[in-house]
């Protein structure tokens, strides 16, 4: 027997050496058929026994174990008149634990320990007596789990006794066993999957563009299929797929139904990638693992490939979706903000504002530019023209901060760089396509009927869902507004009837392509000085005003000419030309109105004129006159609380204010400032137009 265990562990030992590093506790259950060997054929018949273990492996490579048992057997004797010999044993010794192939392990022991046989004798008294008895033996084990497994095996077993041995038997036993790991002590090492029979199949992965990292967390960045070749159905599916440097952690995601023998699924990859493929700037090829991992028959499977995939350069795009191009839109960018907020700034000031905050940023933002030395150059290696014709074309789009670096872009580096500085300060912009061609709209912030008003040429604006855009031709960037202004009308006029343009506003196209932030600095941007674009501004504004005021100011002229000088349309007159900054010439028509009659419209508006130029006190004498001969007027009473809070003369401003609300809750809610109990005015903020006044018409 002793030559057996050496052969079992010579052929052994390469296992031994894999042992893992775990302790444990293990309890085992063993039920055995014992045949006698030699001579004890003859006395005795086959037996059966059970024995309870208790074994434990202390945390070392070798796969030793120590343990304890008990146990008893039951031995026929082969004498007719011989009762049959019961005994209860206990003891302990060694053995080796260790893994073979998969699930499959082996055990050999050596144990010994004390035995106490009990048998009647011809009166039916009980005679016993104890002696040792060796036990040694191997079994192969099957693990069910990690924890639980079973087992088949054989062993040779010796009671001695004197002077003789008592019993000599070879037995056959099957056992089942559970392991315990040990408080402190790794988990058990994860049992060696059964050989995968799932496939993983037809991986098509396509160019990866880094700057819709984002949008590929939830859109996926290729294709794959599954076919269950196990013998039944697989369940719990889950898909991983992990690029090393840039991804932090695995993509892992579940399919829900799970696959029947033989069936073949579709199934996307995902990839939820870290800001590390912005770092980019020439594509590179990477490895990418895609893995399976799967449920069948109670046992976790595993299967995976890794394939080459092409990370394009920071820049790429494709123009399957015109909206790709929002995700370049850097708005948080600082040199964005600063350039804009700066714009923002120098038009806060200005007086003349009835063509509305959006129309003089995007004014103030191009002559910005166009002094910057911004200039339209088309890129010959990936002209848009060309580029957008072929959808899985790569371009190379600008960043707006790199676009100021080399002061040059084509239509849609501009695009983009136009739209950024826009959002920056919350102006609505979108992108119009035409063919071969993408430039900008920007949202005026009024509605139709309002544009309408303030316009002459509305067949330069585009009405989209209540809200007023004003078309702009970026690539004229060097050029006038009004041209920039009447060249992006003329391209949507021609082609929108046809249904060849295509409008995307930038905020429903972010929600699809996230903009991301370029890692870095701006290098080399030297912005234009502000006094300078302060001049330029106000003359294109004031060229502009006179444009859309002029065919106005002659048809109410010409209304006044056959009225025999109407008042009313003197007045009107008056303030359009208030509305429009020119102030001298309508203070001009209100004076001239009051030389000739009382009319308190006339009073109130000039009143405002005063109230614009910030003297305060003949603007009070205005209102004070209008309000002795309309008492209840509730535009009055607001100018005069206006006028009040502004002389800081804030309980009598409030008390205007309470005047006004009876007469006018709408009015008196839009100036709610205006009856706040402090006199910090730290809510004047939240007046619509604070700094606008109500002309009497």
């Amino acid at each position: 027997m002793k030559r057996v265990v050496i052969v079992i562990l010579l052929v052994f030992m390469p296992f031994i050496a894999t042992a893992q590093t775990y302790s444990s506790l293990r309890l085992q259950l063993t039920p055995r058929l014992e045949i006698p060997l030699g001579g004890y054929a003859g006395r005795f018949n086959p037996g059966a026994a059970g024995q309870f273990s208790l074994a434990y492996k202390p945390p070392t490579r070798f796969p030793v174990y120590v343990g304890i048992d008990a146990g008893y057997s039951y031995i026929p004797v082969n004498l007719e008149w011989s009762a049959p010999i019961h005994t209860a044993m206990a003891g302990g010794g060694l053995g080796l634990d260790f893994r073979l192939l998969g699930r499959l392990g082996a055990d050999i022991y050596v144990k010994g320990g004390y035995y106490q046989g009990f048998i009647r004798d011809l009166q039916g008294s009980v005679v016993h007596g104890g002696n040792p008895y060796l036990d040694t033996g191997a079994m192969f084990r099957f693990y069910l789990s990690p924890g639980f497994r079973i087992g088949i095996g054989s062993a040779y077993r010796e009671y001695f006794g004197k002077p003789e041995s008592l019993y000599r038997s070879i037995s056959f036993f099957l056992s089942g066993s559970y392991r315990i790991p040990l408080k402190g002590s790794a988990e058990f090492e994860p049992l060696e999957a059964v050989p995968s029979r799932l496939q993983l199949q037809d991986i098509e992965i396509g160019n990866i563009f880094p700057v819709f990292y984002k949008y590929y967390d939830d859109h996926p960045i290729g294709s794959a299929v599954i076919e269950n070749k196990e013998k039944g159905t697989v369940e719990n599916i889950e898909i991983s797929v992990f690029m090393k440097q840039y991804m932090d952690y695995p993509k892992t995601y579940g399919i829900q139904e799970p696959v029947r023998k033989g069936e073949k699924r579709a199934i996307d990859l995902f990839a939820l990638f870290n800001e590390n493929v912005l770092m980019i700037t020439e594509g590179a090829k990477v490895s990418a693992e895609i893995s399976i991992e799967y449920d069948f028959k109670g046992n976790r499977k595993h299967v995976s490939r890794v394939e080459t995939v092409s990370l394009q350069n920071r820049n790429a795009s494709i123009w399957d979706d015109d909206r790709r191009a929002a995700a370049f839109i850097t708005a948080r960018d600082p040199i964005v903000l600063r350039l804009g907020k700066n714009i923002a700034g120098m038009v806060r000031g200005t007086p003349n504002d009835v063509l509305g905050k959006n129309f003089m940023l995007l004014l103030a933002i191009h002559n910005a530019l166009s002094m910057y030395g911004i200039s339209y150059v088309i890129d010959p290696n990936t002209p848009y023209e060309e580029f957008h014709k072929k959808e899985e074309a790569i371009d190379f789009l600008q960043f707006p901060r790199q676009t100021l670096e080399y002061r040059a872009g084509d239509c849609d580096d501009l695009s983009i760089l136009y739209s950024a500085l826009l959002e920056a300060l919350s102006v609505e912009t979108a992108f119009i396509t035409a063919p071969g061609h993408i430039y900008i709209a920007v949202n005026l912030g009024m509605d139709e009927e309002e544009a309408q008003k303030i316009f002459y040429h509305t067949g330069d604006l585009i009405f989209r869902e209540g809200k007023t855009w004003l078309p702009f031709e970026v690539t004229l960037v060097q050029e006038s507004f009004l041209r920039a202004w009447q060249e992006g009308a003329r391209e949507w006029n021609r082609y929108e009837p046809s249904g060849k343009a295509a409008f995307y506003p930038v905020a429903e196209a972010w929600k699809v392509f996230e903009p991301v932030g370029l890692p870095g600095d701006a290098e080399g941007v030297v912005l234009p000085d502000t006094k300078d674009v302060q001049k330029v501004f106000t003359a294109d504004l004031a060229s502009l005003v006179q444009r859309e005021i002029e065919n106005k100011l002659q048809d109410l002229r010409d209304r006044i000419a056959a009225s025999n000088n109407n008042s009313k349309l003197i007045n009107a007159l008056g303030i359009l030309y208030a509305q429009y900054g020119l102030l001298d010439e309508a203070e001009e028509q209100f004076k001239a109105i009051l030389k000739k009659t009382v009319y308190p419209m006339a009073m109130v508006n000039l009143g405002n004129i005063r109230f614009i130029r910030k003297d305060f006190e003949k603007s009070m004498e205005y209102y004070s006159e209008a309000l002795k001969i309309y008492p209840d007027s509730p535009k009055v009473m607001l100018n005069l609380a206006r006028t009040y809070y502004e002389l800081r003369r804030y309980e009598d401003a409030r008390n205007w204010y309470e005047r006004v609300k009876p007469v006018s809750p709408a009015l008196a809610d839009r100036y709610a400032y205006l009856g706040s109990e402090k006199t910090s005015g730290s809510r004047a903020s939240d007046a619509m137009g604070k700094g606008k006044v109500l002309w009497e018409e």
